[in-house]
């Protein structure tokens, strides 16, 4: 028989609220941005979130989804198989 394995990531047992990553994002000013691992994070004058990277550009709505996108991305791993 064989099973999958999945890393999870720390903060979805302690809570994004103890994630520096939410944090940082909660804390953009309008016209800031931060990079994290190739990942440009920005709050525009409009007061939406962006993520760019050399290869992609989107646009969010809120801190929430930014943070949801983000996180999935830098927390992408391929299942690991055991049989």
């Amino acid at each position: 028989m064989f099973h999958l394995l999945e890393q999870r990531h720390v903060y979805e047992f302690l809570g994004k609220e103890n994630d520096p990553l939410y944090h940082e994002i909660l804390s953009l000013q309008v016209n800031q941005s931060v990079g994290v691992q190739g990942i440009t994070i920005s709050r525009t004058a409009f007061e939406m979130y962006e993520i760019e990277s050399k290869t992609f550009h989107e646009g969010f709505t809120s801190s929430q989804s930014i943070y949801n996108r983000v996180s999935a991305m830098l927390n992408t791993t391929s299942p690991i198989g055991k049989e």
